[in-house]
């Protein structure tokens, strides 16, 4: 009985050990599944923000390449009057600016000298060359451009067109800007991402000194960055730390974070300019609550499954081992112990659950007490 016991507790513990590798596996495996989702999420979240902004240039590109090729704005860009340009284009810009986002609008002079903001018009004549590249580039090679710049205004979204006479020699350049915002407010609506625009306070303040109101209040500053635009403040300034925004490597390295217990997947998307220097950085950042929740019920059930197997099981082989094999030999056990002492030896009455090793064993058992019975007679006669 000491060797069935034993029997039993190392089947039973054998089968604790393969439900709990196997239910450990089966969990890495859920973990790894989630996290390949994650990865991915991670992946389609910068796409979305780089698809946007990209858009976003495509579009003040093509205003712009269609305003400089106007016959009157070539006229006049060609003439230097301010005048004659700024009745032109105020009906349009305010048309632009009111219903599709777009708050700059200037002419420029080779190499980058201000002829006339639409979106400022007392302020002109000043030199963009320190800080607005893609103005100089433009107006050196002819070639239209687009891309992120900081203007006297404030940061933007820009398209810069060459502007030619009507002999077709360069005469300056025009371009147009979209605020920020409309990549935020944009990815919000379309996708759920909560973003918020940090910029580099330094360069802000060198090449945007009419900024003005509460821009460089503390609330706002994380660091030598400062927020500049976002959708949900409240939560991204608990999302991402001064330390994470400095990291050179935050735009390669997605992260989780937590607020108010809901996790957040978070991504950084640089911001540069045609020159290739970062002028900031969009922090966006995504629920990830519905994958967590999926692997947490994935991983309950998973507990709830194998441990109903693990009993199950168990259940089987208690009832195998104590049936089919325990009980027979306890009742061949308690037979042959009576063949041993001499004493009459009761017959099996039926081989039902004797099976393999152990009906042979009921056989030999029935041979000895038929051959006991044989001497006993033999020995009574004499």
């Amino acid at each position: 009985m000491s060797f069935q016991r034993k029997a039993l507790a190392t089947l039973l513990g054998s089968l604790l050990i393969i439900f709990a590798a196997v239910a450990y596996l089966t969990s890495n495996l859920f973990v790894q599944s989630t996290e390949k989702a994650e990865t991915s999420q991670y992946e389609l979240m910068k796409k979305i923000v780089e698809f946007n902004i990209q858009g976003l240039e495509t579009r003040a590109l093509a205003r712009a390449e269609l305003v400089a090729s106007l016959p009157n704005v070539r006229d006049m860009v060609a003439n230097k009057n301010r005048d004659g340009l700024a009745a032109e284009m105020k009906l349009m810009f305010e048309v632009q600016r009111d219903k599709f986002g777009v708050d700059q609008a200037q002419f420029h002079l080779a190499p980058a000298t201000s002829l006339l903001r639409l979106n400022n018009l007392p302020k002109f004549g000043d030199d963009l060359s320190s800080y607005r590249p893609i103005v100089v580039a433009v107006n050196k090679d002819n070639v239209a451009r687009k891309g992120l710049s900081i203007s006297r205004s404030g940061p933007g979204v820009f398209g810069v067109a060459p502007v030619f006479d009507r002999a077709g020699k360069p005469v300056g350049s025009f371009e147009f800007g979209s605020n920020f915002n409309l990549v935020l407010d944009g990815i919000k609506r379309a996708y759920g991402l909560e973003s918020a625009l940090f910029m580099d306070e330094a360069r802000l303040k060198s090449a945007a000194p009419d900024l003005g109101g509460d821009v460089y209040s503390e609330k706002n500053r994380m660091g030598r960055f400062i927020k500049y635009g976002s959708t949900n403040w409240e939560l991204l300034r608990n999302l991402v730390t001064d330390s994470e925004l400095s990291d050179p490597s935050i735009s390669s390295n997605p992260y989780t974070a937590e607020f108010q217990g809901t996790a957040y997947g978070v991504v950084a998307v640089p911001l540069l300019n045609s020159a290739g220097d970062m002028l900031g950085i969009i922090i966006s950042a995504k629920d990830f609550s519905p994958t967590r929740s999926t692997l947490g019920q994935s991983l309950i059930w998973l507990i709830m499954f194998s441990l109903f197997g693990l009993v199950f099981m168990a259940g089987v082989i208690i009832v195998i081992v104590r049936g089919a094999i325990a009980s027979p030999l306890a009742a061949l056990n308690q037979r042959f112990q009576s063949l041993v002492k001499g004493e009459d030896a009761q017959p099996i009455e039926s081989s039902e659950g004797f099976y393999g090793e152990i009906g042979e064993l009921a056989e030999h058992y029935e041979s000895l007490r038929a051959r006991q019975s044989v001497d006993g007679s033999k020995a009574g006669a004499q």
